[in-house]
């Protein structure tokens, strides 16, 4: 009887978990993270070589391989990363996608593959919580905080 009971519990603890742990507050991006105050991502940007165009609102630069933009809120530092990538040529979006794969995992979501904390019942990630996209038809790795 105690291992019914054991096994039950067991059962109902791997049913409530979450299915992926993925912390997406906790991802950089060539150094960047959500939260970062502006003027410090603009530093970690020059340190690596880019010219960088700021506002209060954003923060945008060419990279070797893309586009980054950058949005900030006041009080809260980074709210999303956007980099959109301009590999074009045949083969590189497939490369691009299990380069991302590689260093994140196997997504969360599968559509587009988003990576997330924990997939709400509909089997997406929740707009309520940090999360990494990846968007094949525009080559854009998405990192956003929660709404």
């Amino acid at each position: 009887m105690r291992r019914l009971a054991s096994a039950t519990a067991i059962a109902a603890l791997l049913v409530t978990a979450p299915a992926h742990g993925f912390d997406a507050a906790g991802v950089d991006i060539i150094g960047l993270r959500l939260g970062m105050p502006g003027p410090e991502v603009v530093a970690r940007l020059a340190a690596q070589g880019y010219a960088v165009s700021d506002t209060p609102q954003a923060i945008t630069a060419t990279t070797r391989d893309g586009r980054l933009h950058v949005a900030l809120s006041a009080g809260h530092g980074v709210t999303e990363i956007s980099y959109v990538f301009s590999g074009r040529r045949s083969g590189e979006p497939a490369g691009l996608r299990q380069s991302i794969v590689t260093r994140f995992g196997n997504p969360s979501q599968p559509t587009p593959p988003t990576w997330c904390r924990a997939v709400g019942p509909d089997g997406m990630c929740p707009k309520d919580q940090a999360s990494l996209s990846f968007l094949p038809d525009s080559l854009t790795l998405l990192l956003r905080s929660e709404e």
